[in-house]
């Protein structure tokens, strides 16, 4: 992996942040999303954030990647192209972006679309059992993390890396700041990391329950 100067590297990493919101509320139906003001508000935000972010990015680091950049450009002409720099945009700016900052530990918790290519010819087929009506009936049981989840979880895990961060950047040697700054980004890391457990248990609850 080639290195990036250090402005680009916040840049992707700013970039990556609002594009796991986006990614995640993008798998939702088109109709479903595009129903919901609240949802075409939250992903335009996101998407704006993304293009602003992405501007930080040097003109040769903007020109190595095969991005569609202007799908970003094209959100202030409507919710179709929200949807579409979302839905279209997003997934490839993730992929382009993400192998940038794998070295970094935030990295870690970047959710990866997920590449959807045929069954191989040559794998083994499962003999087909005739099911009865009542097994036809029966809702097939929900696995892994909706759309909204995995954009609520990506969010709090945001919010409690950047409190850290900034709690953590006065212990790593900026003892200029005042008593009282440390007391208050101490109190907020506290508070980012009891959102994102609370999040979490509040996903354990919902899926025993089902």
């Amino acid at each position: 992996m080639l290195a990036i100067s250090d402005k680009d590297r916040e840049a992707v990493l700013e970039v990556l942040r609002n594009a796991q919101f986006v990614y995640g509320l993008s798998r939702y139906p088109k109709k479903q999303v595009l129903d919901d003001p609240a949802d075409v508000k939250a992903l335009r935000e996101r998407l704006e954030a993304m293009r602003a972010a992405a501007k930080g990015l040097s003109a040769a680091q903007r020109a190595k990647l095969d991005v569609p950049w202007a799908d970003l450009e094209a959100i202030d002409s409507g919710t179709e192209a929200v949807w579409k720099a979302a839905k279209r945009a997003t997934p490839k700016i993730i992929a382009e972006l993400t192998p940038l900052v794998r070295d970094e530990p935030e990295a870690a918790f970047l959710i990866a679309p997920i590449k959807r290519g045929r069954k191989s010819e040559i794998e083994p087929q499962e003999p087909k059992v005739k099911e009865s009506p009542k097994e036809k009936a029966k809702p097939a049981a929900q696995s892994g993390l909706t759309g909204k989840e995995i954009a609520g979880l990506e969010l709090v895990i945001q919010q409690r890396t950047a409190a850290d961060e900034t709690y953590f950047g006065w212990l790593r040697g900026n003892h200029g700041l005042p008593l009282t700054e440390w007391r208050r980004r101490r109190t907020q890391a506290e508070r980012a990391r009891r959102a994102e457990r609370l999040y979490v248990e509040k996903l354990f609850k919902s899926r025993s329950m089902k």
